[in-house]
């Protein structure tokens, strides 16, 4: 009795099940060609199935547009599409080669080549116009064949044109595996993928199943698992860290860039001493520079004549200050609501702790507000808070922000300092302690034409105000 379906009006013989997607209804199978006795892959969406959804049915949809724009040797080719009694199937490709997963262990030597061919394929995804992010990059969707060349496959969840690349309607993909901007249905580039791929050579690395991998992942979203390796090369481990790091900012910008720094690393190695690159000297770089040792000599020459304070600088700062006292309902209301709330006041949480905690209706109390999601990095919404209020008094909400995010600009956190204080600038900008850190947070991290503004501002607001020149 064949307990397979029955293809052939199709041209189809079935021979085997492959496999069964996690979502029900979907069902994979090795066939024939009856014409020409070709082994192809038909992938079955049944609406019948018990659990199967619509949204299966538009994977299926999405991989089928996707995969009849692409044309690359190692990615399995579509070929046909059908509609039966009880649902829909694609046929493609097939490669004689076992999944990634099926296989226990590998070489480091073995590793490198794959994740090399892995990157290869995504170099050619990367490249069109627009690129196409595949979404879903784990060792299950990975082919392998005897020469260790990877074969990409499962395209349902990829995403091609701009607006999806911007921003997925849906949070997909597997755990471990996923980056945190898809995590958190944030703005996607081409280097959300170089995540999957810094995952799947973790999880070659140290054996770890990828049902397990997630278990590597501490409460920042950082990979801990260099203590699982011995004997691997420190820019290896580099390499890694810098393909996993939580922050896509912090990754390689694209496939491209990731390939070339890997190739010349050999895993099992020593690391090799690195210089530091030579930065263009232009006009700009050196006029920067020049500010920041400027300031860094008026801060250490006149500190203990300075009278800020950084528990409470904006209260002794020497500044333009507002003349009129920000409205209060009830004495330290606004300080006990952040007090409350600020241990919500990350990237995971904040959005729903927002939505269920209302803020003092206070121009204090919408700085605290702001200051909330300041510190969980959505600028965004902290400054649609402060737009709410009338224009005269933005700038006491931006003052309370500048308290609250003054200790962060002093512990040298420059990616988060930075955007704060550019938003306090926005409605306080004669704030010149907020022009040196917004000016120092861009130094650092090379924007030397935004350092050069906010350094600049800083010394002619900073010795104006505190009667330096006679100006």
């Amino acid at each position: 009795m064949n307990i397979y379906p029955d293809f052939s009006n199709h041209n189809y013989q079935v021979i085997r099940e492959l496999g069964r997607n996690r979502e029900g209804g979907r069902i994979s199978y090795l066939a024939d060609c009856i014409d020409n006795q070709q082994q192809v892959v038909i992938k079955q969406f049944r609406f019948v199935q018990e659990n199967a959804s619509w949204q299966g049915f538009k994977t299926y949809e999405r991989e089928i547009q996707i995969l009849q724009g692409i044309n690359h040797p190692r990615i399995p080719h579509y070929l046909d599409s059908f509609e039966t009694n009880d649902g829909f199937c694609m046929v493609q490709e097939y490669k004689n080669a076992p999944s990634l997963a099926s296989k226990k262990s590998f070489t480091s030597a073995e590793i490198k080549q794959i994740i090399v061919s892995i990157l290869e394929i995504l170099v050619d995804l990367q490249q069109r116009i627009p690129p196409i992010i595949h979404r879903d990059i784990k060792p299950e969707n990975i082919l392998l064949d005897r020469d260790h060349q990877a074969y990409l496959i499962d395209f349902g969840l990829a995403r091609v044109n701009s607006q999806d690349l911007a921003m997925s309607s849906i949070v997909a993909g597997t755990p471990g595996f996923m980056p945190p901007e898809e995590l958190f249905n944030r703005p996607l580039t081409t280097a959300s993928d170089l995540y999957s791929v810094g995952a799947t050579a973790i999880a070659l690395m140290t054996n770890t199943p990828a049902s397990k991998l997630s278990n590597l992942i501490d409460d920042s979203y950082q990979f801990q698992f260099s203590h699982l390796l011995t004997g691997i090369n420190p820019d290896f481990i580099d390499w890694l860290n810098k393909m996993v790091a939580p922050n896509l900012k912090d990754r390689f910008t694209n496939a491209q860039d990731a390939l070339s720094k890997l190739k010349p690393i050999d895993i099992t190695g020593i690391a090799t001493l690195k210089l530091p690159e030579k930065k263009a000297q232009n006009k700009s770089l050196v006029t920067a520079s020049v500010a920041f040792i400027s300031t860094v000599l008026i801060i250490i020459s006149t500190f203990l004549n300075l009278k800020t304070s950084t528990d409470n600088p904006v209260v002794n700062q020497q500044v333009n200050q507002p003349t009129v006292k920000p409205l209060s309902k009830s004495l330290g209301e606004e300080e006990q609501w952040f007090k409350n709330i600020k241990s919500r006041c990350n990237s995971v949480e904040v959005i729903t702790a927002m939505g269920r905690e209302t803020y003092p209706n206070t121009s204090k109390g919408v700085g605290y507000a702001a200051s909330c999601y300041a510190l969980a990095g959505r600028l965004d919404l902290a400054d649609k808070v402060i737009q709410e209020l009338p224009k005269n008094l933005r700038v006491y909400a931006a003052a309370v922000v500048f308290n609250i995010g003054h200790p962060v600009a002093d512990a040298g956190d420059d990616r988060s300092a930075g955007p704060i204080m550019e938003l306090v600038l926005r409605y306080w900008p004669d704030n010149y302690m907020a022009l040196y850190h917004a000016g120092m947070s861009a130094y650092v991290l090379d924007d030397y034409a935004q350092a050069e503004t906010h350094l600049q501002e800083f010394l002619r607001i900073y010795q104006h105000q505190d009667s330096w020149t006679n100006s």
